[in-house]
């Protein structure tokens, strides 16, 4: 019976001492929240902000820094990091922000590919955070902290940027006197694309009847609205200071050939024409 009892004890001993040892469940960081914005867009750049909420799980955590890339239909245009240093304690959450200044079209022939493309663009940001989590002393091994890394992404497709033309709409022209005439040539800008752009500005030169009678620019640093029409007017005048004596004889005759040469200047881009007829004035009653 006594050694029974001993080979009971001793079996019993055995199992404790090989039962796997139970540890608590860890849920880890997360980042169960994201959102990407394109704030502007203009012909060659893209003000973005991304957005993101880190969930610290059962142990806090210091969001230390993002690392991120730009990302334009698969290919990286630019790349950063980010210090963050934001903390949470376990089982709350902490929110990160990225935002940027991005040149997603680097040159003129960037551009007028893009014009001939035409569909859309998909932007991307994406890359990893580095998240700081800390580790208790055990035995001799002091206390301190490990890295935990967390991918990130979120894409956003937007319209590819077209390129802006120019166009004569339209002119105007009135006898002011028996030796002068005022032209008024409405120049528009049409800006096709789904937000505003910004002119470097428009050159222009007028000449009437075969002498340049106006040179000049107009709307540096004017803005044309989304899918719109920017109109300018050019104002032409001929008369004896242009023209001499040789002035009224040039109105009498009704007909004042005109050449329109005007220059659009935006970013990365400048587009020319040239327009040419004739200004026919009403016979005096």
């Amino acid at each position: 019976m006594m050694n029974r009892a001993l080979l009971t004890s001793v079996l019993v001993f055995a199992a404790c001492k090989t039962a796997p040892e139970v540890v608590a469940d860890v849920t880890p960081p997360s980042v169960p929240q994201e959102e990407f914005v394109v704030v502007t867009q203009n012909l060659t750049q893209v003000d973005i902000k991304y957005t993101g909420t880190v969930a610290a799980g059962s142990e806090a955590v210091t969001v230390e820094k993002a690392a991120w890339e730009f990302v334009v239909d698969g290919t990286v245009k630019r790349s950063g990091e980010h210090q963050l240093g934001l903390s949470a304690t376990a089982g709350q959450t902490v929110q990160f922000a990225l935002a940027e200044s991005l040149t997603y079209v680097k040159d003129d022939e960037e551009l007028k590919a893009m014009d001939t493309r035409g569909g859309s663009l998909l932007l991307a940001m994406r890359g990893t955070l580095f998240i700081s989590v800390p580790v208790a002393a055990v035995g001799d091994q002091p206390a301190g902290t490990r890295t935990v890394e967390l991918p990130f992404a979120k894409s956003k497709e937007v319209k590819t940027p077209r390129l802006p033309h120019l166009k004569l709409i339209e002119f105007e022209a009135g006898r002011f006197s028996e030796n002068e005439v005022q032209a008024v040539f409405h120049v528009g800008v049409v800006n096709p694309n789904n937000f505003q752009i910004s002119l470097t500005g428009l050159d222009y030169a007028v000449t009437l009847s075969g002498k340049e009678v106006a040179k000049g620019t107009l709307g540096a640093g004017d803005r044309v609205s989304q899918a719109s029409t920017g109109v300018f007017d050019i104002t032409a005048t001929l008369n004896e200071e242009t023209h001499g004596k040789d002035a009224a004889k040039i109105v009498k005759g009704l007909l004042i050939p005109y050449v329109l040469k005007s220059s659009l200047r935006t970013q990365l881009h400048s587009e020319d024409l040239e327009s040419k007829g004739e200004i026919k004035l009403k016979a005096s009653k």
